[in-house]
């Protein structure tokens, strides 16, 4: 019997796992479900899947015109009910077990007798920061149970990202890192992603068409000197300031056509950026970074804050400058410390802007 692997992408990180572990099993049959809410987002995961022969199927929620939750969430589920009667999976993977078409699926699917395990995919920083709520009694007791109540006793509220009950793998860039919550759960196995696949031709036939799909021309990104990534808007007190900042630091050293802008997907300041900085290169937001790498000379440098990027970064790239900028503003306490030990762990310096202009 043919193995049949679901793929729930909802994020560029998704988008990147979810097509290496499928060239990974490509022996097999492989479906992919685009679960994002972003509509451009969406339909750019969708062209570019659709485009290739990396999935057999790609299932894509169009659905951003209708307006009522549970209607939207009844249709979505009653095509997942299809795709589970006709294709029944051997495997599912995600990039968040707290995703309700996710668990719907895993319930569906481990029905009369079948066992189907959930494979987790790292979802960057939270596989190894954790939850901000993860001790706190609303999350584990309240907010479970009204779960349940909403979607059915199947439903399993996991303590933190990849913890609950329906994951029985864990795929880390960093298997010696993640958090204790997963690294101590006995009942799940915790695998390294493999770098193998970004060697193939498969691998590079689906990043031209996706940067093609994107109007993104690597001639410039050749050239450039120093990347900024930026992470979700409310990480800053002042996005526009923060970009500045760095601004200020890096045209000391280079000219604004030589530094790349990468926002974060979710950024709602594109338009801004590109006004008040029209000579930077900039990178559509919709694209995974990761994808873009090989792009960049070697003795490019890249910038960024709390974003999972660095680490993905780094993990591709032992030898690629990477640099982290302190956000003491706005980062929740909880997250500073632990942040900090996990960047030093990757060996990405975290830096004051003072810092960071006498490091480059």
């Amino acid at each position: 019997m043919t193995t049949t692997n679901y793929y729930f992408i909802a994020s560029p990180l998704h988008l990147l796992f979810s097509v290496v572990k499928a060239l990974e099993n490509k022996q097999q049959r492989n479906i992919a479900v685009i679960d994002y809410y972003l509509e451009s987002n969406r339909k750019l995961f969708t062209d570019v899947l659709q485009q290739g022969d990396i999935f057999e199927t790609v299932i894509s929620f169009d659905d951003s015109h209708i307006k009522s939750k549970v209607t939207k969430r009844k249709a979505r589920l009653k095509t997942l009910s299809e795709l589970v009667g006709q294709t029944p999976p051997s495997r599912i993977y995600t990039g968040s077990d707290r995703s309700l078409e996710f668990q719907y699926c895993m319930h569906l699917s481990n029905k009369n007798g079948r066992t189907v395990e959930g494979e987790y995919l790292d979802e960057g920083t939270q596989t190894y920061l954790g939850h901000r709520y993860m001790h706190k009694f609303v999350h584990l007791y309240v907010e479970p149970l009204l779960k349940k109540l909403a979607y059915g006793w199947w439903w399993k509220s996991p303590k933190m990202i990849g913890a609950s009950g329906w994951i029985k793998t864990i795929h880390a860039t960093f298997p010696e890192l993640v958090h204790p919550v997963l690294r101590d759960d006995k009942d799940k196995e915790i695998k390294a992603i493999s770098h193998d696949q970004f060697a193939t031709p498969e691998f590079a036939a689906f990043t031209k068409k996706l940067m093609e799909l994107s109007d993104i021309d690597p001639v410039p990104l050749q050239n450039v000197d120093y990347v900024i990534l930026l992470t979700g808007d409310s990480f800053y007190t002042d996005v526009r300031a923060h970009l500045n900042k760095l601004l200020d630091v890096l045209t000391k050293k280079t000219s604004k056509n030589r530094i790349a802008l990468k926002p974060h997907p979710r950024s709602e300041h594109l338009a801004e950026f590109q006004r008040e900085h029209p000579e930077l290169v900039h990178i559509d937001n919709r694209v995974g970074f990761e994808l873009l790498l090989s792009q960049f000379h070697e003795n490019c440098t890249f910038i960024g804050d709390v974003s999972s990027t660095l680490f993905t970064i780094r993990w591709l790239n032992q030898n690629q400058k990477v640099l982290a900028v302190k956000l003491q503003q706005k980062t929740p306490d909880h997250f500073v410390q632990p942040l900090a030990n996990l960047l030093s762990s990757v060996n990405v310096p975290q830096l004051s802007y003072d810092e960071l202009e006498n490091t480059l």
